[in-house]
């Protein structure tokens, strides 16, 4: 499927969702949040993985909301230490890192509101569209002579989630949520984006990336409360 296809397919699907965001909005939620991050894995042709560990992440959202659901502006910090699995003949065996690379993500959610048997609890189901600004570096020992830092790029990226908020006040409340994230890096695994000191080249498995996040955190709404 075509780029084009695939980018035409989510924008039905937000269409979906923004009709649930149309009537007029009232409250205005702000929502610090932290949680963990689970990464996926580097590859090249021979079979030899880089591995993108776990790790924390942290950000803040504003989210525009009516009672149908809600239109939200987020961001997130987090990222990966790069270790080399060295599973390819000739080459060390093996688990070192190499490196480091961080993602700065900035997100256009959309909201779609479920509401349960409880009034304090409301769960939602989220798409949401945006783009992550990465940061790499890699370890002196992983350079070969000559050899440069890899540069950052800025990358598409869409996700699905699912979450709860859970009222404790009729200001504040307690938001949980599990996103699923896919990210455009704009390379295939031929053209390699990072070379070990023993000549091996790594990229991403295909041209999309694909990663979770869990998070929770405090909402302070402004407006007519939960």
């Amino acid at each position: 499927m075509s780029r084009v296809v695939r980018i035409l397919a989510l924008s039905m699907m937000v269409g979906a969702v923004v009709g649930a965001a149309r009537p007029s909005i009232a409250d205005v939620e702000i929502s610090p949040f932290a949680g963990y991050y689970i990464a996926s894995d580097l590859y090249n042709s021979t079979g030899s993985k880089v591995e993108l560990t776990n790790d924390v992440l942290y950000g803040g959202r504003i989210t525009f909301s009516s009672r149908q659901g809600g239109l939200e502006f987020a961001y997130t910090r987090t990222g990966s230490d790069a270790k080399l699995n060295t599973v390819a003949v000739g080459v060390p065996p093996g688990t070192e890192k190499i490196g480091r690379v961080d993602f700065d993500s900035y997100d256009i959610n959309f909201l779609g509101y479920q509401y349960a048997a409880s009034p304090r609890v409301i769960p939602y189901g989220l798409i949401g569209f945006g783009w992550s600004v990465t940061h790499p570096t890699v370890d002196s020992n992983a350079l070969r002579p000559g050899m440069s830092e890899p540069k950052g790029n800025t990358l598409f990226n869409f996700a699905f989630g699912l979450g709860a908020k859970v009222e404790m006040s009729p200001k504040l409340g307690l938001r949980l949520e599990g996103k699923w994230r896919i990210t455009d890096t704009a390379v295939t695994t031929s053209s390699g984006i990072w070379c070990d000191p023993w000549g091996y080249c790594y990229s991403y498995a295909s041209d999309w990336y694909d990663s979770g996040e869990f998070s929770g955190g405090l909402t302070y709404k402004f407006g007519g409360g939960y």
